[in-house]
C-alpha cells in the first residue's frame, strides 16, 4: 500500500510537471493570432523546445476571466483592454506589439449607412456613431474625428457593444453610423454601407493588437516566454516572405468571409518588439481623461525583456 502512494505522488508529480511546461495562449479569431497557428502548423515552437496550447475564445471577456482565473498564461489583447483588465494591480503586462506598428495595418473604419445622406467627414459633427463603450473601438473612433479637427462636443456616440448586432443596425439603417473592425467593414461595403473613415488614413498608428502575460508567467518562466518569441518571429518571416502560402490558415483563423477570402490582402506582420511608450501613453491618457482607469507608468504595465 506504502508503494503504491508513493507511485501515485511521482506520477502526479510527474503530471505537474508536464502540464507546467504547456504554455497556454489565448487568441481570439481574428487576423492578428495568424503567427501564432503558422508557428503551430510549422512545428516552431517544438524547435523551440516548448509546448505551446492555443486557446480560442468567442469573446475578450471570456479571455480575460480565463487569464484573470490562470487557466491560461498569456492572450492577444490591445492596449485599452489590457490596461482596463490590469487597473494597475500587476496582474498582466503588455509584452509585445502584434499589428498595429503603421497606420497602414489598421482595421477601423467608420460607415455610414447604405441609405444614408452622410457622405463626408464633416457630416459625422453630432450624428450617434454606434461603438462599444471604454474599448479599442470607441479609441479609435475618438482619435480619428479629434484627428479630423472634431472638439468632444462634436463627437456624439451610442452603445452597441456586440459587433455582428452593430453591423446589421447599420445595414437596416436603424443607426446612422458604426465604427467596425475588419473583415466586418469590408463586408459591411459589399451591402452598401459607406466608408467615411478609416484608420489607415492616420497621420499616426491608432489601433494596435498586442500579447500579454500574466506577470507571474513573465517571472517564473522568462526562457519560455522568449522561446514563444523567437517561434513568433519565425513565423512572421515566413509569412512576410510569402504570404499566398498561408491564405487558407489566415482565411480559418481570421474568419474571413468565402467572398472576399480570394482577394483580402494579407498584412505584412512586424516582428515581436516592446510596445513604444509613443504608443501606450497616448491610450493611457484617453483612458484617465474618460475617468476609467488612474494613470498607470509605462515601466509598470509594459514589459519588453523577452528578446
Amino acid at each position: 500500500m506504502k508503494t503504491l502512494v508513493i507511485l501515485c505522488c511521482i506520477l502526479f508529480t510527474s503530471l505537474s510537471v508536464q502540464a507546467a511546461e504547456v504554455l497556454k495562449i489565448g487568441t481570439l479569431l481574428i487576423e492578428d493570432v495568424v503567427p501564432m497557428y503558422v508557428a503551430e502548423q510549422e512545428g516552431l515552437y517544438s524547435q523551440q523546445g516548448i509546448k505551446v496550447e492555443l486557446v480560442p475564445f468567442l469573446s475578450a471577456l471570456e479571455r480575460d476571466s480565463a487569464l484573470t482565473a490562470g487557466a491560461i498564461d498569456g492572450a492577444l489583447s490591445d492596449p485599452v483592454g489590457s490596461i482596463l483588465l490590469d487597473q494597475g494591480r500587476n496582474q498582466v503586462k503588455i509584452t509585445s506589439l502584434c499589428l498595429g506598428k503603421t497606420p497602414q495595418e489598421g482595421v477601423f473604419a467608420i460607415l455610414a449607412a447604405p441609405k444614408s445622406d452622410l457622405k463626408t467627414i464633416e457630416q459625422l459633427k453630432g450624428v450617434p456613431i454606434a461603438v462599444s463603450n471604454a474599448t479599442i473601438i470607441e479609441y479609435v473612433t475618438d482619435r480619428l474625428l479629434v484627428e479630423q479637427g472634431f472638439s468632444e462636443e462634436e463627437i456624439e456616440k451610442i452603445e452597441i457593444k456586440k459587433m455582428p448586432i452593430r453591423m446589421q443596425m447599420l445595414l437596416s439603417g436603424a443607426v446612422k453610423a458604426a465604427t467596425l473592425p475588419e473583415p466586418l467593414a469590408s463586408v459591411a461595403r459589399t451591402k452598401g454601407a459607406i466608408q467615411i473613415l478609416a484608420d489607415d488614413q492616420a497621420a499616426e498608428s491608432l489601433s494596435q493588437t498586442v500579447l500579454i502575460f500574466r506577470s507571474q508567467v513573465l517571472e517564473q518562466r522568462k526562457d519560455d516566454v522568449s522561446r514563444f518569441f523567437a517561434a513568433y518571429g519565425k513565423a512572421v518571416e515566413l509569412i512576410n516572405a510569402s504570404p499566398e502560402t498561408y491564405r487558407a490558415l489566415f482565411v480559418e483563423k481570421g474568419r474571413i468571409p468565402p467572398d472576399l477570402a480570394s482577394n483580402y490582402p494579407i498584412p505584412t506582420y512586424p516582428p515581436p518588439q516592446p510596445f513604444s511608450i509613443s504608443l501606450y501613453a497616448p491610450v493611457m491618457d484617453w483612458l484617465t481623461a474618460k475617468g476609467v482607469v488612474k494613470p498607470v507608468a509605462y515601466e509598470y504595465m509594459v514589459y519588453g525583456d523577452f528578446l
